[in-house]
């Protein structure tokens, strides 16, 4: 939801981004902290830009009463540049300081040679008055000096810097004398204990020993003598140190190198001229001393790396041209066999680590990725590790051990670096911590520090800094701290910044939070930029967040004047040609947009319903969509199914009579199948009078068309009469007699009929002849008519009995009754047949 402000949308998408589980599960999370930060001291002229690696991750480092030497400064431009300063901590940030006072301002430590024994540091150091020579110090001004000028005056008594190899009480290093040859020296930091140990081969050009470890209670080195480069032990003592064997006969070099002991035995690399780089042992005497395997037949030389002891067994790498395999060993040559194969898309180098009864080591490949590995030197638990948070993939950055457990560096985007812990499995990953960082690549290792970690890393509040790490369940953390997260501009330069802070868990108030970017802050269009957050408790413990913000153009334009559907009719079966009803695009940044109608505007679209969908894409890949019903149906009515309006029958009965009539043939343009539905049908029988049928003609979209057709059913037909026979009737009297006959006969198939007689019976009749008129007339006023005749005879003897009654008379008013009576069944006959 916008607001003016723009806070309400902001923090929306920041509740929605950070939502669910921050872990694997099975471990601490990220709203329970396993480990607090504390900042120690800043790195002073230290860089962490462009993937600098600090002078504290690749110097040496040494313990001294509880405290840690490190050197920490400019970058190393060239040998004989030393910018470095000498700094030491007690872990925690009143006792993290520099140590440069303890030398004279005249002499320079080498600090590649930093080194401890119990009680004492050991380091060479060069002065224009001293050359280079080996110095001393128990941590003060006042105990920190020159143990002995090798060589005296200006020349040097260690020409180059060379490692200081503890051995006891004493360091054990190479240097030169006067005579020129440089040999093997110890020194238990006074002048006196700083003695050569034995010249090993005399003369000018010296043995050059090379140290290669601690072998039980003594120290290999491989010297270069009258035998050729070769293996050498020595307890401190000339008569302690001898040739352990001549590995390769005659004046050739074996060149032993990579001691490592497991338990008594000490294994290392040599090639003895027959079975090229191979691997043996050595328990310090030459009888002890003998090949294990030499892993690849022949004189090829394969190298062996990373020797790392898993209780009984001896794990390490072999590189056989291109291709490297984990080997193990039991010091048997029937024990010493490849593990597992490492990706044959390999690149870069591989570190075993320990941790635990495991090793774990990283592989990085063109194809195969970056894979954590975890073995216990069998083939079948050597195994990768399948990390995910919040279904992304964790990619360790280097792999340390922290007592038993695994701890790796992880970042989660170009801003951010996370501490984690494994035990090999997915349930046992998960966070530890995350480190306030600003470095564009993570640190290269972690220092062991008593019971804590120590890791240098760029806070963007407090610069690049030493930091201390320490298991610790109160811990303040930032609860909600998303790796990414995508701002919605809302305008053509970006937005503004209204992000709130993220919510925090533990710690001890007070609690300071610092963030980077403050309320307000301008956000610019299509730039990534690391947003930081940092907040310290009252013990200084400290909190980080760095979330990778991303300002762009998330909202898709916005489409007005879609309509819900649209209806259209056409008289032809191909459809019809649809045009659709404006409408308006808008977009938030301003941006051009495309937009597209398919089917296009103006198509012809089938019968049917098609679906519409107008699409407006914006510059960043945004899209709405609009998407709406065209029917196109038939809008033509079928012709009609009359082809008459009128029938006309005659009735059969006095029910009516059966009626047909034609129909048209059906034409529709769009539809090929059409019914006719009637509200009767031909051959149905129907009543007299005029029944109205009505046909609806119905095609396939469901338009109709009725029509109407009058059925008339009349009556036409007059009964059939039947008049009776002339009738002669006699009188005694002379004015007549009334009229006597028979009754006529009429049948009518429709109606009963009504005879009417002119004159009636009863009627006076003079002597003479007289006609009688019969009218037989319907129901429908169809008439019939028929007449006979009545003589009327007079008869002076005839039966008086007979006699009328009354005189009617012959004259004048006896034919007008005949006349009116006919006239009444004329007009009577014809108003029925106008009722028909």
């Amino acid at each position: 939801m916008m607001t003016d402000s723009g806070r309400a949308w902001l923090s929306a998408l920041a509740l929605v981004a950070v939502g669910g589980p921050a872990l694997a599960s099975g471990g601490a999370s990220a709203e329970a902290p396993a480990v607090s930060v504390r900042r120690l001291s800043a790195l002073p002229g230290e860089r962490g830009d462009f993937g600098s690696v600090t002078n504290f991750e690749v110097q040496p480092r040494a313990s001294l009463n509880g405290r840690l030497y490190y050197f920490t400064g400019p970058r190393v431009e060239s040998f004989d540049h030393r910018p470095l300063t000498l700094w030491s901590t007690d872990g925690t940030a009143q006792g993290t300081r520099s140590m440069q006072d303890l030398m004279p301002t005249s002499a320079v430590i080498d600090h590649m040679t930093l080194a401890s024994v119990p009680g004492r540091l050991f380091f060479t150091a060069r002065s224009n008055t001293s050359g280079r020579e080996l110095w001393t110090s128990d941590g003060t001004a006042q105990g920190t000096h020159l143990v002995r000028e090798i060589q005296p005056g200006a020349a040097s008594g260690v020409h180059i810097p060379s490692a200081l190899i503890p051995f006891g009480t004493s360091v054990l290093f190479a240097a030169e004398d006067s005579d020129g040859d440089t040999e093997l020296w110890k020194s238990d930091g006074t002048e006196a204990g700083t003695v050569r140990i034995q010249d090993v081969l005399p003369g000018a050009q010296g043995s050059s020993p090379f140290l290669r470890g601690p072998c039980g209670d003594a120290m290999l080195f491989s010297a270069h003598g009258p035998e050729g480069r070769e293996l050498w032990r020595t307890d401190g003592t000339a008569q302690g140190t001898h040739l352990v064997r001549d590995i390769r006969s005659g004046a050739g070099s074996s060149d032993p190198s990579a001691i490592t002991a497991m338990g008594p035995t000490c294994f290392f690399t040599a090639d003895d001229g027959q079975h090229g780089r191979a691997l043996w042992k050595t328990d310090g005497t030459q009888k002890g001393t003998s090949l294990v395997s030499d892993l690849v037949a022949g004189s090829f030389e394969p190298e062996l790396s990373q020797f790392t002891v898993l209780g009984d067994t001896l794990l390490f790498l072999v590189k056989d041209g291109q291709q490297v395999d984990l080997w193990r060993t039991d010091g048997t040559e029937a024990g010493t066999l490849p593990v597992k194969a490492l990706p044959r898309d390999l690149t870069g180098t591989v570190t075993l680590v320990r941790a635990g009864a495991r090793a774990y080591y990283l592989t990085q490949g063109t194809g195969s990725g970056r894979q954590l590995w975890v073995t216990d030197g069998t083939a079948e638990q050597t195994t990768v590790v399948f990390l995910e948070e919040a279904g992304q993939q964790v990619v360790p950055s280097f792999l340390a051990a922290w007592g038993d457990e695994l701890v790796f560096y992880r970042a989660p985007n170009a801003w951010g670096a996370e501490l984690w812990r494994t035990d090999g499995t997915a349930q046992g990953t998960y966070r530890l911590a995350r480190v306030p960082s600003n470095r564009t690549s993570s640190p290269s290792t972690v220092v062991p520090f008593g019971d804590s970690l120590l890791v240098p890393d760029d806070s963007p509040f407090q610069g690049l800094s030493l930091w201390r790490l320490d298991r610790d369940a109160t811990a303040p953390a930032f609860r909600d701290c998303p790796a990414h997260l995508d701002v919605p501009a809302t305008h053509a330069q970006g937005t503004e910044m209204h992000l709130a802070v993220p919510a925090l868990t533990g710690g001890q108030a007070p609690l300071t939070v610092r963030t980077s970017h403050p309320e307000g802050t301008p956000l610019s269009m299509q730039m990534g930029f690391g947003v930081h957050y940092e907040a310290e408790d009252a013990q200084g413990r400290v909190a980080a967040c760095a979330m990778d913000v991303t300002v762009a153009d998330l909202t898709p334009p916005t489409i007005q004047g879609c309509p819900s559907e649209l209806v259209v009719n056409t008289r032809s079966p191909q459809g019809a040609p649809v045009y659709y009803p404006p409408f308006t695009v808008t977009e938030e940044t301003g941006g051009d947009v495309v937009t597209s109608i398919i089917p296009e505007n103006g198509s012809t679209l089938p019968l049917g319903t098609t679906l519409v969908t107008m699409t407006a894409r914006d510059r960043a890949g945004n899209t709405s969509t609009c998407a709406f019903p065209v029917t196109v149906r038939d809008g033509q009515t079928p012709s009609a199914a009359c082809k008459v309006s009128e029938v006309r029958v005659e009735a059969e009965g006095p029910d009516g009579a059966r009626a047909w009539w034609p129909e048209a043939t059906a034409s529709d343009n769009v539809s090929a199948q059409t019914t006719t539905t009637r509200t009767h049908s031909p051959g149905d029988l129907f009543p007299l009078g005029i029944t109205r049928v009505q046909l609806t003609r119905t095609d396939e979209a469901g338009n109709s068309r009725t029509c109407e057709i009058q059925v008339k059913v009349r009556d036409s037909r007059p009964p059939v009469l039947t008049c009776p026979e002339d009738v002669t009737l006699k009188t005694a009297v002379m004015s007549g007699t009334r009229a006597d006959y028979p009754l006529a006969s009429a049948e009518d198939t429709v109606s009963q009929a009504e005879l009417l007689y002119s004159p009636e019976l009863g009627t006076p009749l003079a002597p003479g002849m007289h006609s009688v008129q019969v009218t037989a007339l319907d129901a429908a006023g169809n008439a019939a008519l028929c007449n006979f005749h009545i003589a009327v005879e007079y008869d002076p003897t005839s039966d008086m009995s007979r006699s009328l009654g009354c005189s009617l008379g012959g004259g004048p008013a006896s034919g007008a009754g005949w006349a009116a009576l006919l006239l009444l069944g004329w007009t009577l006959s014809r108003r029925k047949k106008g009722a028909a």
